[in-house]
């Protein structure tokens, strides 16, 4: 039983939205060769769980998971935050090395390592995916930016130093292709099966966060949903925009997480309920006088709790929606995406 936030009302959304069955756990085989590269491309380190459901759906290809930044703008690298969010006697892992500052070398090395230690924990879940973190990275370029590469037989991970804050849609269609040119060398030589966008974006229009004096929008068409989490970071509308209208060749195109009811919407899929509680989970209170005490179980608590929001934790969530104060809450288990 997924325990934590529950958006109300997302059971009577959900049955409208997926049927899903389930039958009795087997015990995993090895992975066959994988014969197809799937590209999860994410504007963030911490961003790739917002794709999880088509990988847990369609397993089996070589998956390149890619973050276009380091995530180095993020407030919570000021050493008071890191004070303040870390919380290793709840279960959280410290963030390495200490983060000094938004911007910084270190706030990078931190966000880099969060994501490895998350994506080597995933492993643990997914028989298609290898531990990577204890491998040396090597150093490329990639469109121009810094990027490390660790490669294995069974997948690999880029991480690209593309400015957290400054992407745009050309500059993600270029890194993107960038890491597709590295098959042959770096990467196997695998045909591409589809891209993946962890890049949920939702500008509703009644929100009021990205409209000018007179109502209109000041970056993006006001075309999505106050029902669901409004969250519009321009990195994220970069890798949506460069992913629906991009043509990168996948056998099954490109698919990006979007809102339930965007209009562009042709998917939808749920993370198992065992993996997402994996990933997600909480146990109860340390502290039994501190109601954010719950104990950290799942591995993206653990890994990235101390960049969690908007709570001290990451809330469970079957959809993304707002919080009762009307923060986003965009790690949910049940997933749209907007494919071509």
């Amino acid at each position: 039983m997924l325990r934590g936030v529950i958006a109300t009302g997302a059971a009577v959304v959900v049955s409208a939205l997926l049927t899903a069955c389930t039958s009795p756990a087997a015990e995993p085989s090895p992975a066959p060769p994988a014969d197809a590269l799937d590209l999860v491309v994410a504007p963030h380190p911490d961003d790739e769980l917002e794709a999880w459901s088509l990988l847990a759906e369609e397993p089996g290809a070589y998956t390149v998971f890619v973050t276009l930044t380091l995530g180095e703008a993020t407030a919570n690298c000021a050493p008071g935050e890191v004070e303040r969010g870390t919380r290793t006697a709840w279960g959280e892992i410290a963030p390495a090395p200490l983060p000094r500052g938004p911007g910084t070398d270190s706030c990078k090395q931190a966000r880099t390592g969060s994501w490895n230690t998350f994506l080597d924990a995933a492993a643990e879940t997914d028989p298609h995916l290898p531990v990577l973190a204890e491998m040396s990275a090597s150093t490329v370029e990639v469109a121009g930016r810094p990027a490390q590469v660790w490669v294995s037989e069974d997948g690999a991970r880029v991480a690209v130093d593309g400015g957290d804050g400054q992407l745009t849609a050309d500059g993600v269609v270029e890194a993107v292709e960038a890491v597709l040119d590295l098959r042959g060398g770096r990467l196997p030589d695998l045909p591409l099966r589809r891209v993946i966008g962890a890049s949920y974006a939702n500008d509703a229009p009644d929100a009021g966060k990205n409209r000018a004096a007179d109502g209109t929008c000041t970056a993006r068409p006001c075309e999505g949903d106050s029902r669901y989490a409004e969250y519009e970071h321009p990195d994220h509308w970069a890798v949506r925009e460069a992913l629906l209208e991009h043509e990168f060749g996948g056998q099954s195109g490109a698919c990006v997480a979007t809102w339930p009811s965007d209009p562009a919407a042709t998917r939808t899929t749920a993370i198992p309920e065992g993996t997402y509680e994996a990933f997600t989970g909480l146990g109860g209170r340390v502290d039994p006088d501190e109601p954010q005490s719950l104990a950290r179980e799942g591995a993206f608590q653990r890994a990235y709790g101390w960049l969690a929001f908007p709570e001290t934790y990451w809330p469970q969530t079957e959809l993304p929606v707002p919080d009762a104060d009307g923060q986003p809450l965009i790690m949910a288990r049940t997933q749209t995406f907007a494919c071509r």
